[in-house]
């Protein structure tokens, strides 16, 4: 029985763990030089869709993820 509640202790943290570094936010560095930071906002905007769709994965796999902790913590 122990072995049970320190397992749910434990996914319990890692749940709060990954909720806490999945909603940080994000610090992007500018560039000196005005033509590179140009590029590299140039290359983000080409990207977006690509990033919108992996981000959109991550958001339903960690809820999927979270709905399984919780229903095993509560079981």
């Amino acid at each position: 029985m122990n072995g049970h509640l320190a397992l749910k202790i434990f996914a319990g943290l890692a749940a709060i763990a990954s909720v806490w570094l999945d909603f940080r936010p994000n610090e992007r560095k500018k560039n000196s030089d005005p033509a590179i930071a140009k590029a590299d906002e140039r290359e983000r905007h080409s990207w977006r869709y690509t990033r919108w769709a992996i981000q959109a994965i991550q958001l339903l796999v960690g809820v999927w993820l979270l709905w399984q902790v919780v229903s095993f913590i509560l079981t």
